[in-house]
């Protein structure tokens, strides 16, 4: 009997060392490392500059990457608003640029007061570039001017035209954000 004890002692121990073995293995691991040093913020090269409505509609930021539109005139039942250069886009990275204004969100009470919002993105000859944004009441939504090519040195101009409903509620409001993407 003490044979069996002693094989199965040495077993055991056996058994012990291959763990310890098998636990030292599985902690073996190599370390990499990446280091972001002197990351440094420069200017825009693609920002918002004042176009003929601008300070009508609200102003621009500081760094001029941000524009609020918060003192647009109220809307009358029914009335139609168009501002021609609600501001501009202009590039001037060194390089051109792909520009694609999209829909973000948009509060308050949309459908009882709106018929629409269009954003439209136009060079500087006054062509469409890209699809003119459609943000409605009812229907179906285009909600992105898809990428465009904007050259290095030129400025680009955005058109809103708001549409209220002709039995639109007085003092109801909205708000709604666009993102403009900016690509090389």
């Amino acid at each position: 009997m003490k044979t069996n004890q002693k094989k199965a002692l040495k077993l055991i121990a056996l058994l012990i060392t291959s763990l310890l073995i098998g636990f030292a293995s599985v902690a073996a691991y190599t370390e990499l490392f990446m280091y972001g040093t002197n990351i440094t913020i420069g200017t825009a090269g693609v920002y918002f500059v004042a176009g003929g409505n601008t300070t009508t509609m609200g102003s621009i930021n500081t760094p001029p990457t941000e524009v609020t539109f918060d003192t647009i005139p109220v809307i009358e039942p029914g009335e139609t608003r168009t501002y021609i250069q609600a501001v501009n886009i202009t590039n001037n990275a060194g390089s051109p640029k792909t520009i694609n204004i999209s829909f973000v969100s948009l509060t308050g009470t949309w459908t009882t007061n709106f018929d629409y919002i269009n954003v439209t993105l136009l060079d500087t000859t006054g062509t469409q570039k890209g699809d003119r944004i459609e943000i409605v009441s009812s229907g179906t939504n285009v909600t992105e001017t898809t990428g465009q090519s904007i050259p290095d040195q030129e400025t680009w101009t955005v058109k809103w035209v708001i549409k209220a409903k002709p039995g639109a509620t007085a003092t109801e409001s909205i708000s709604i954000t666009f993102r403009v993407k900016v690509e090389d």
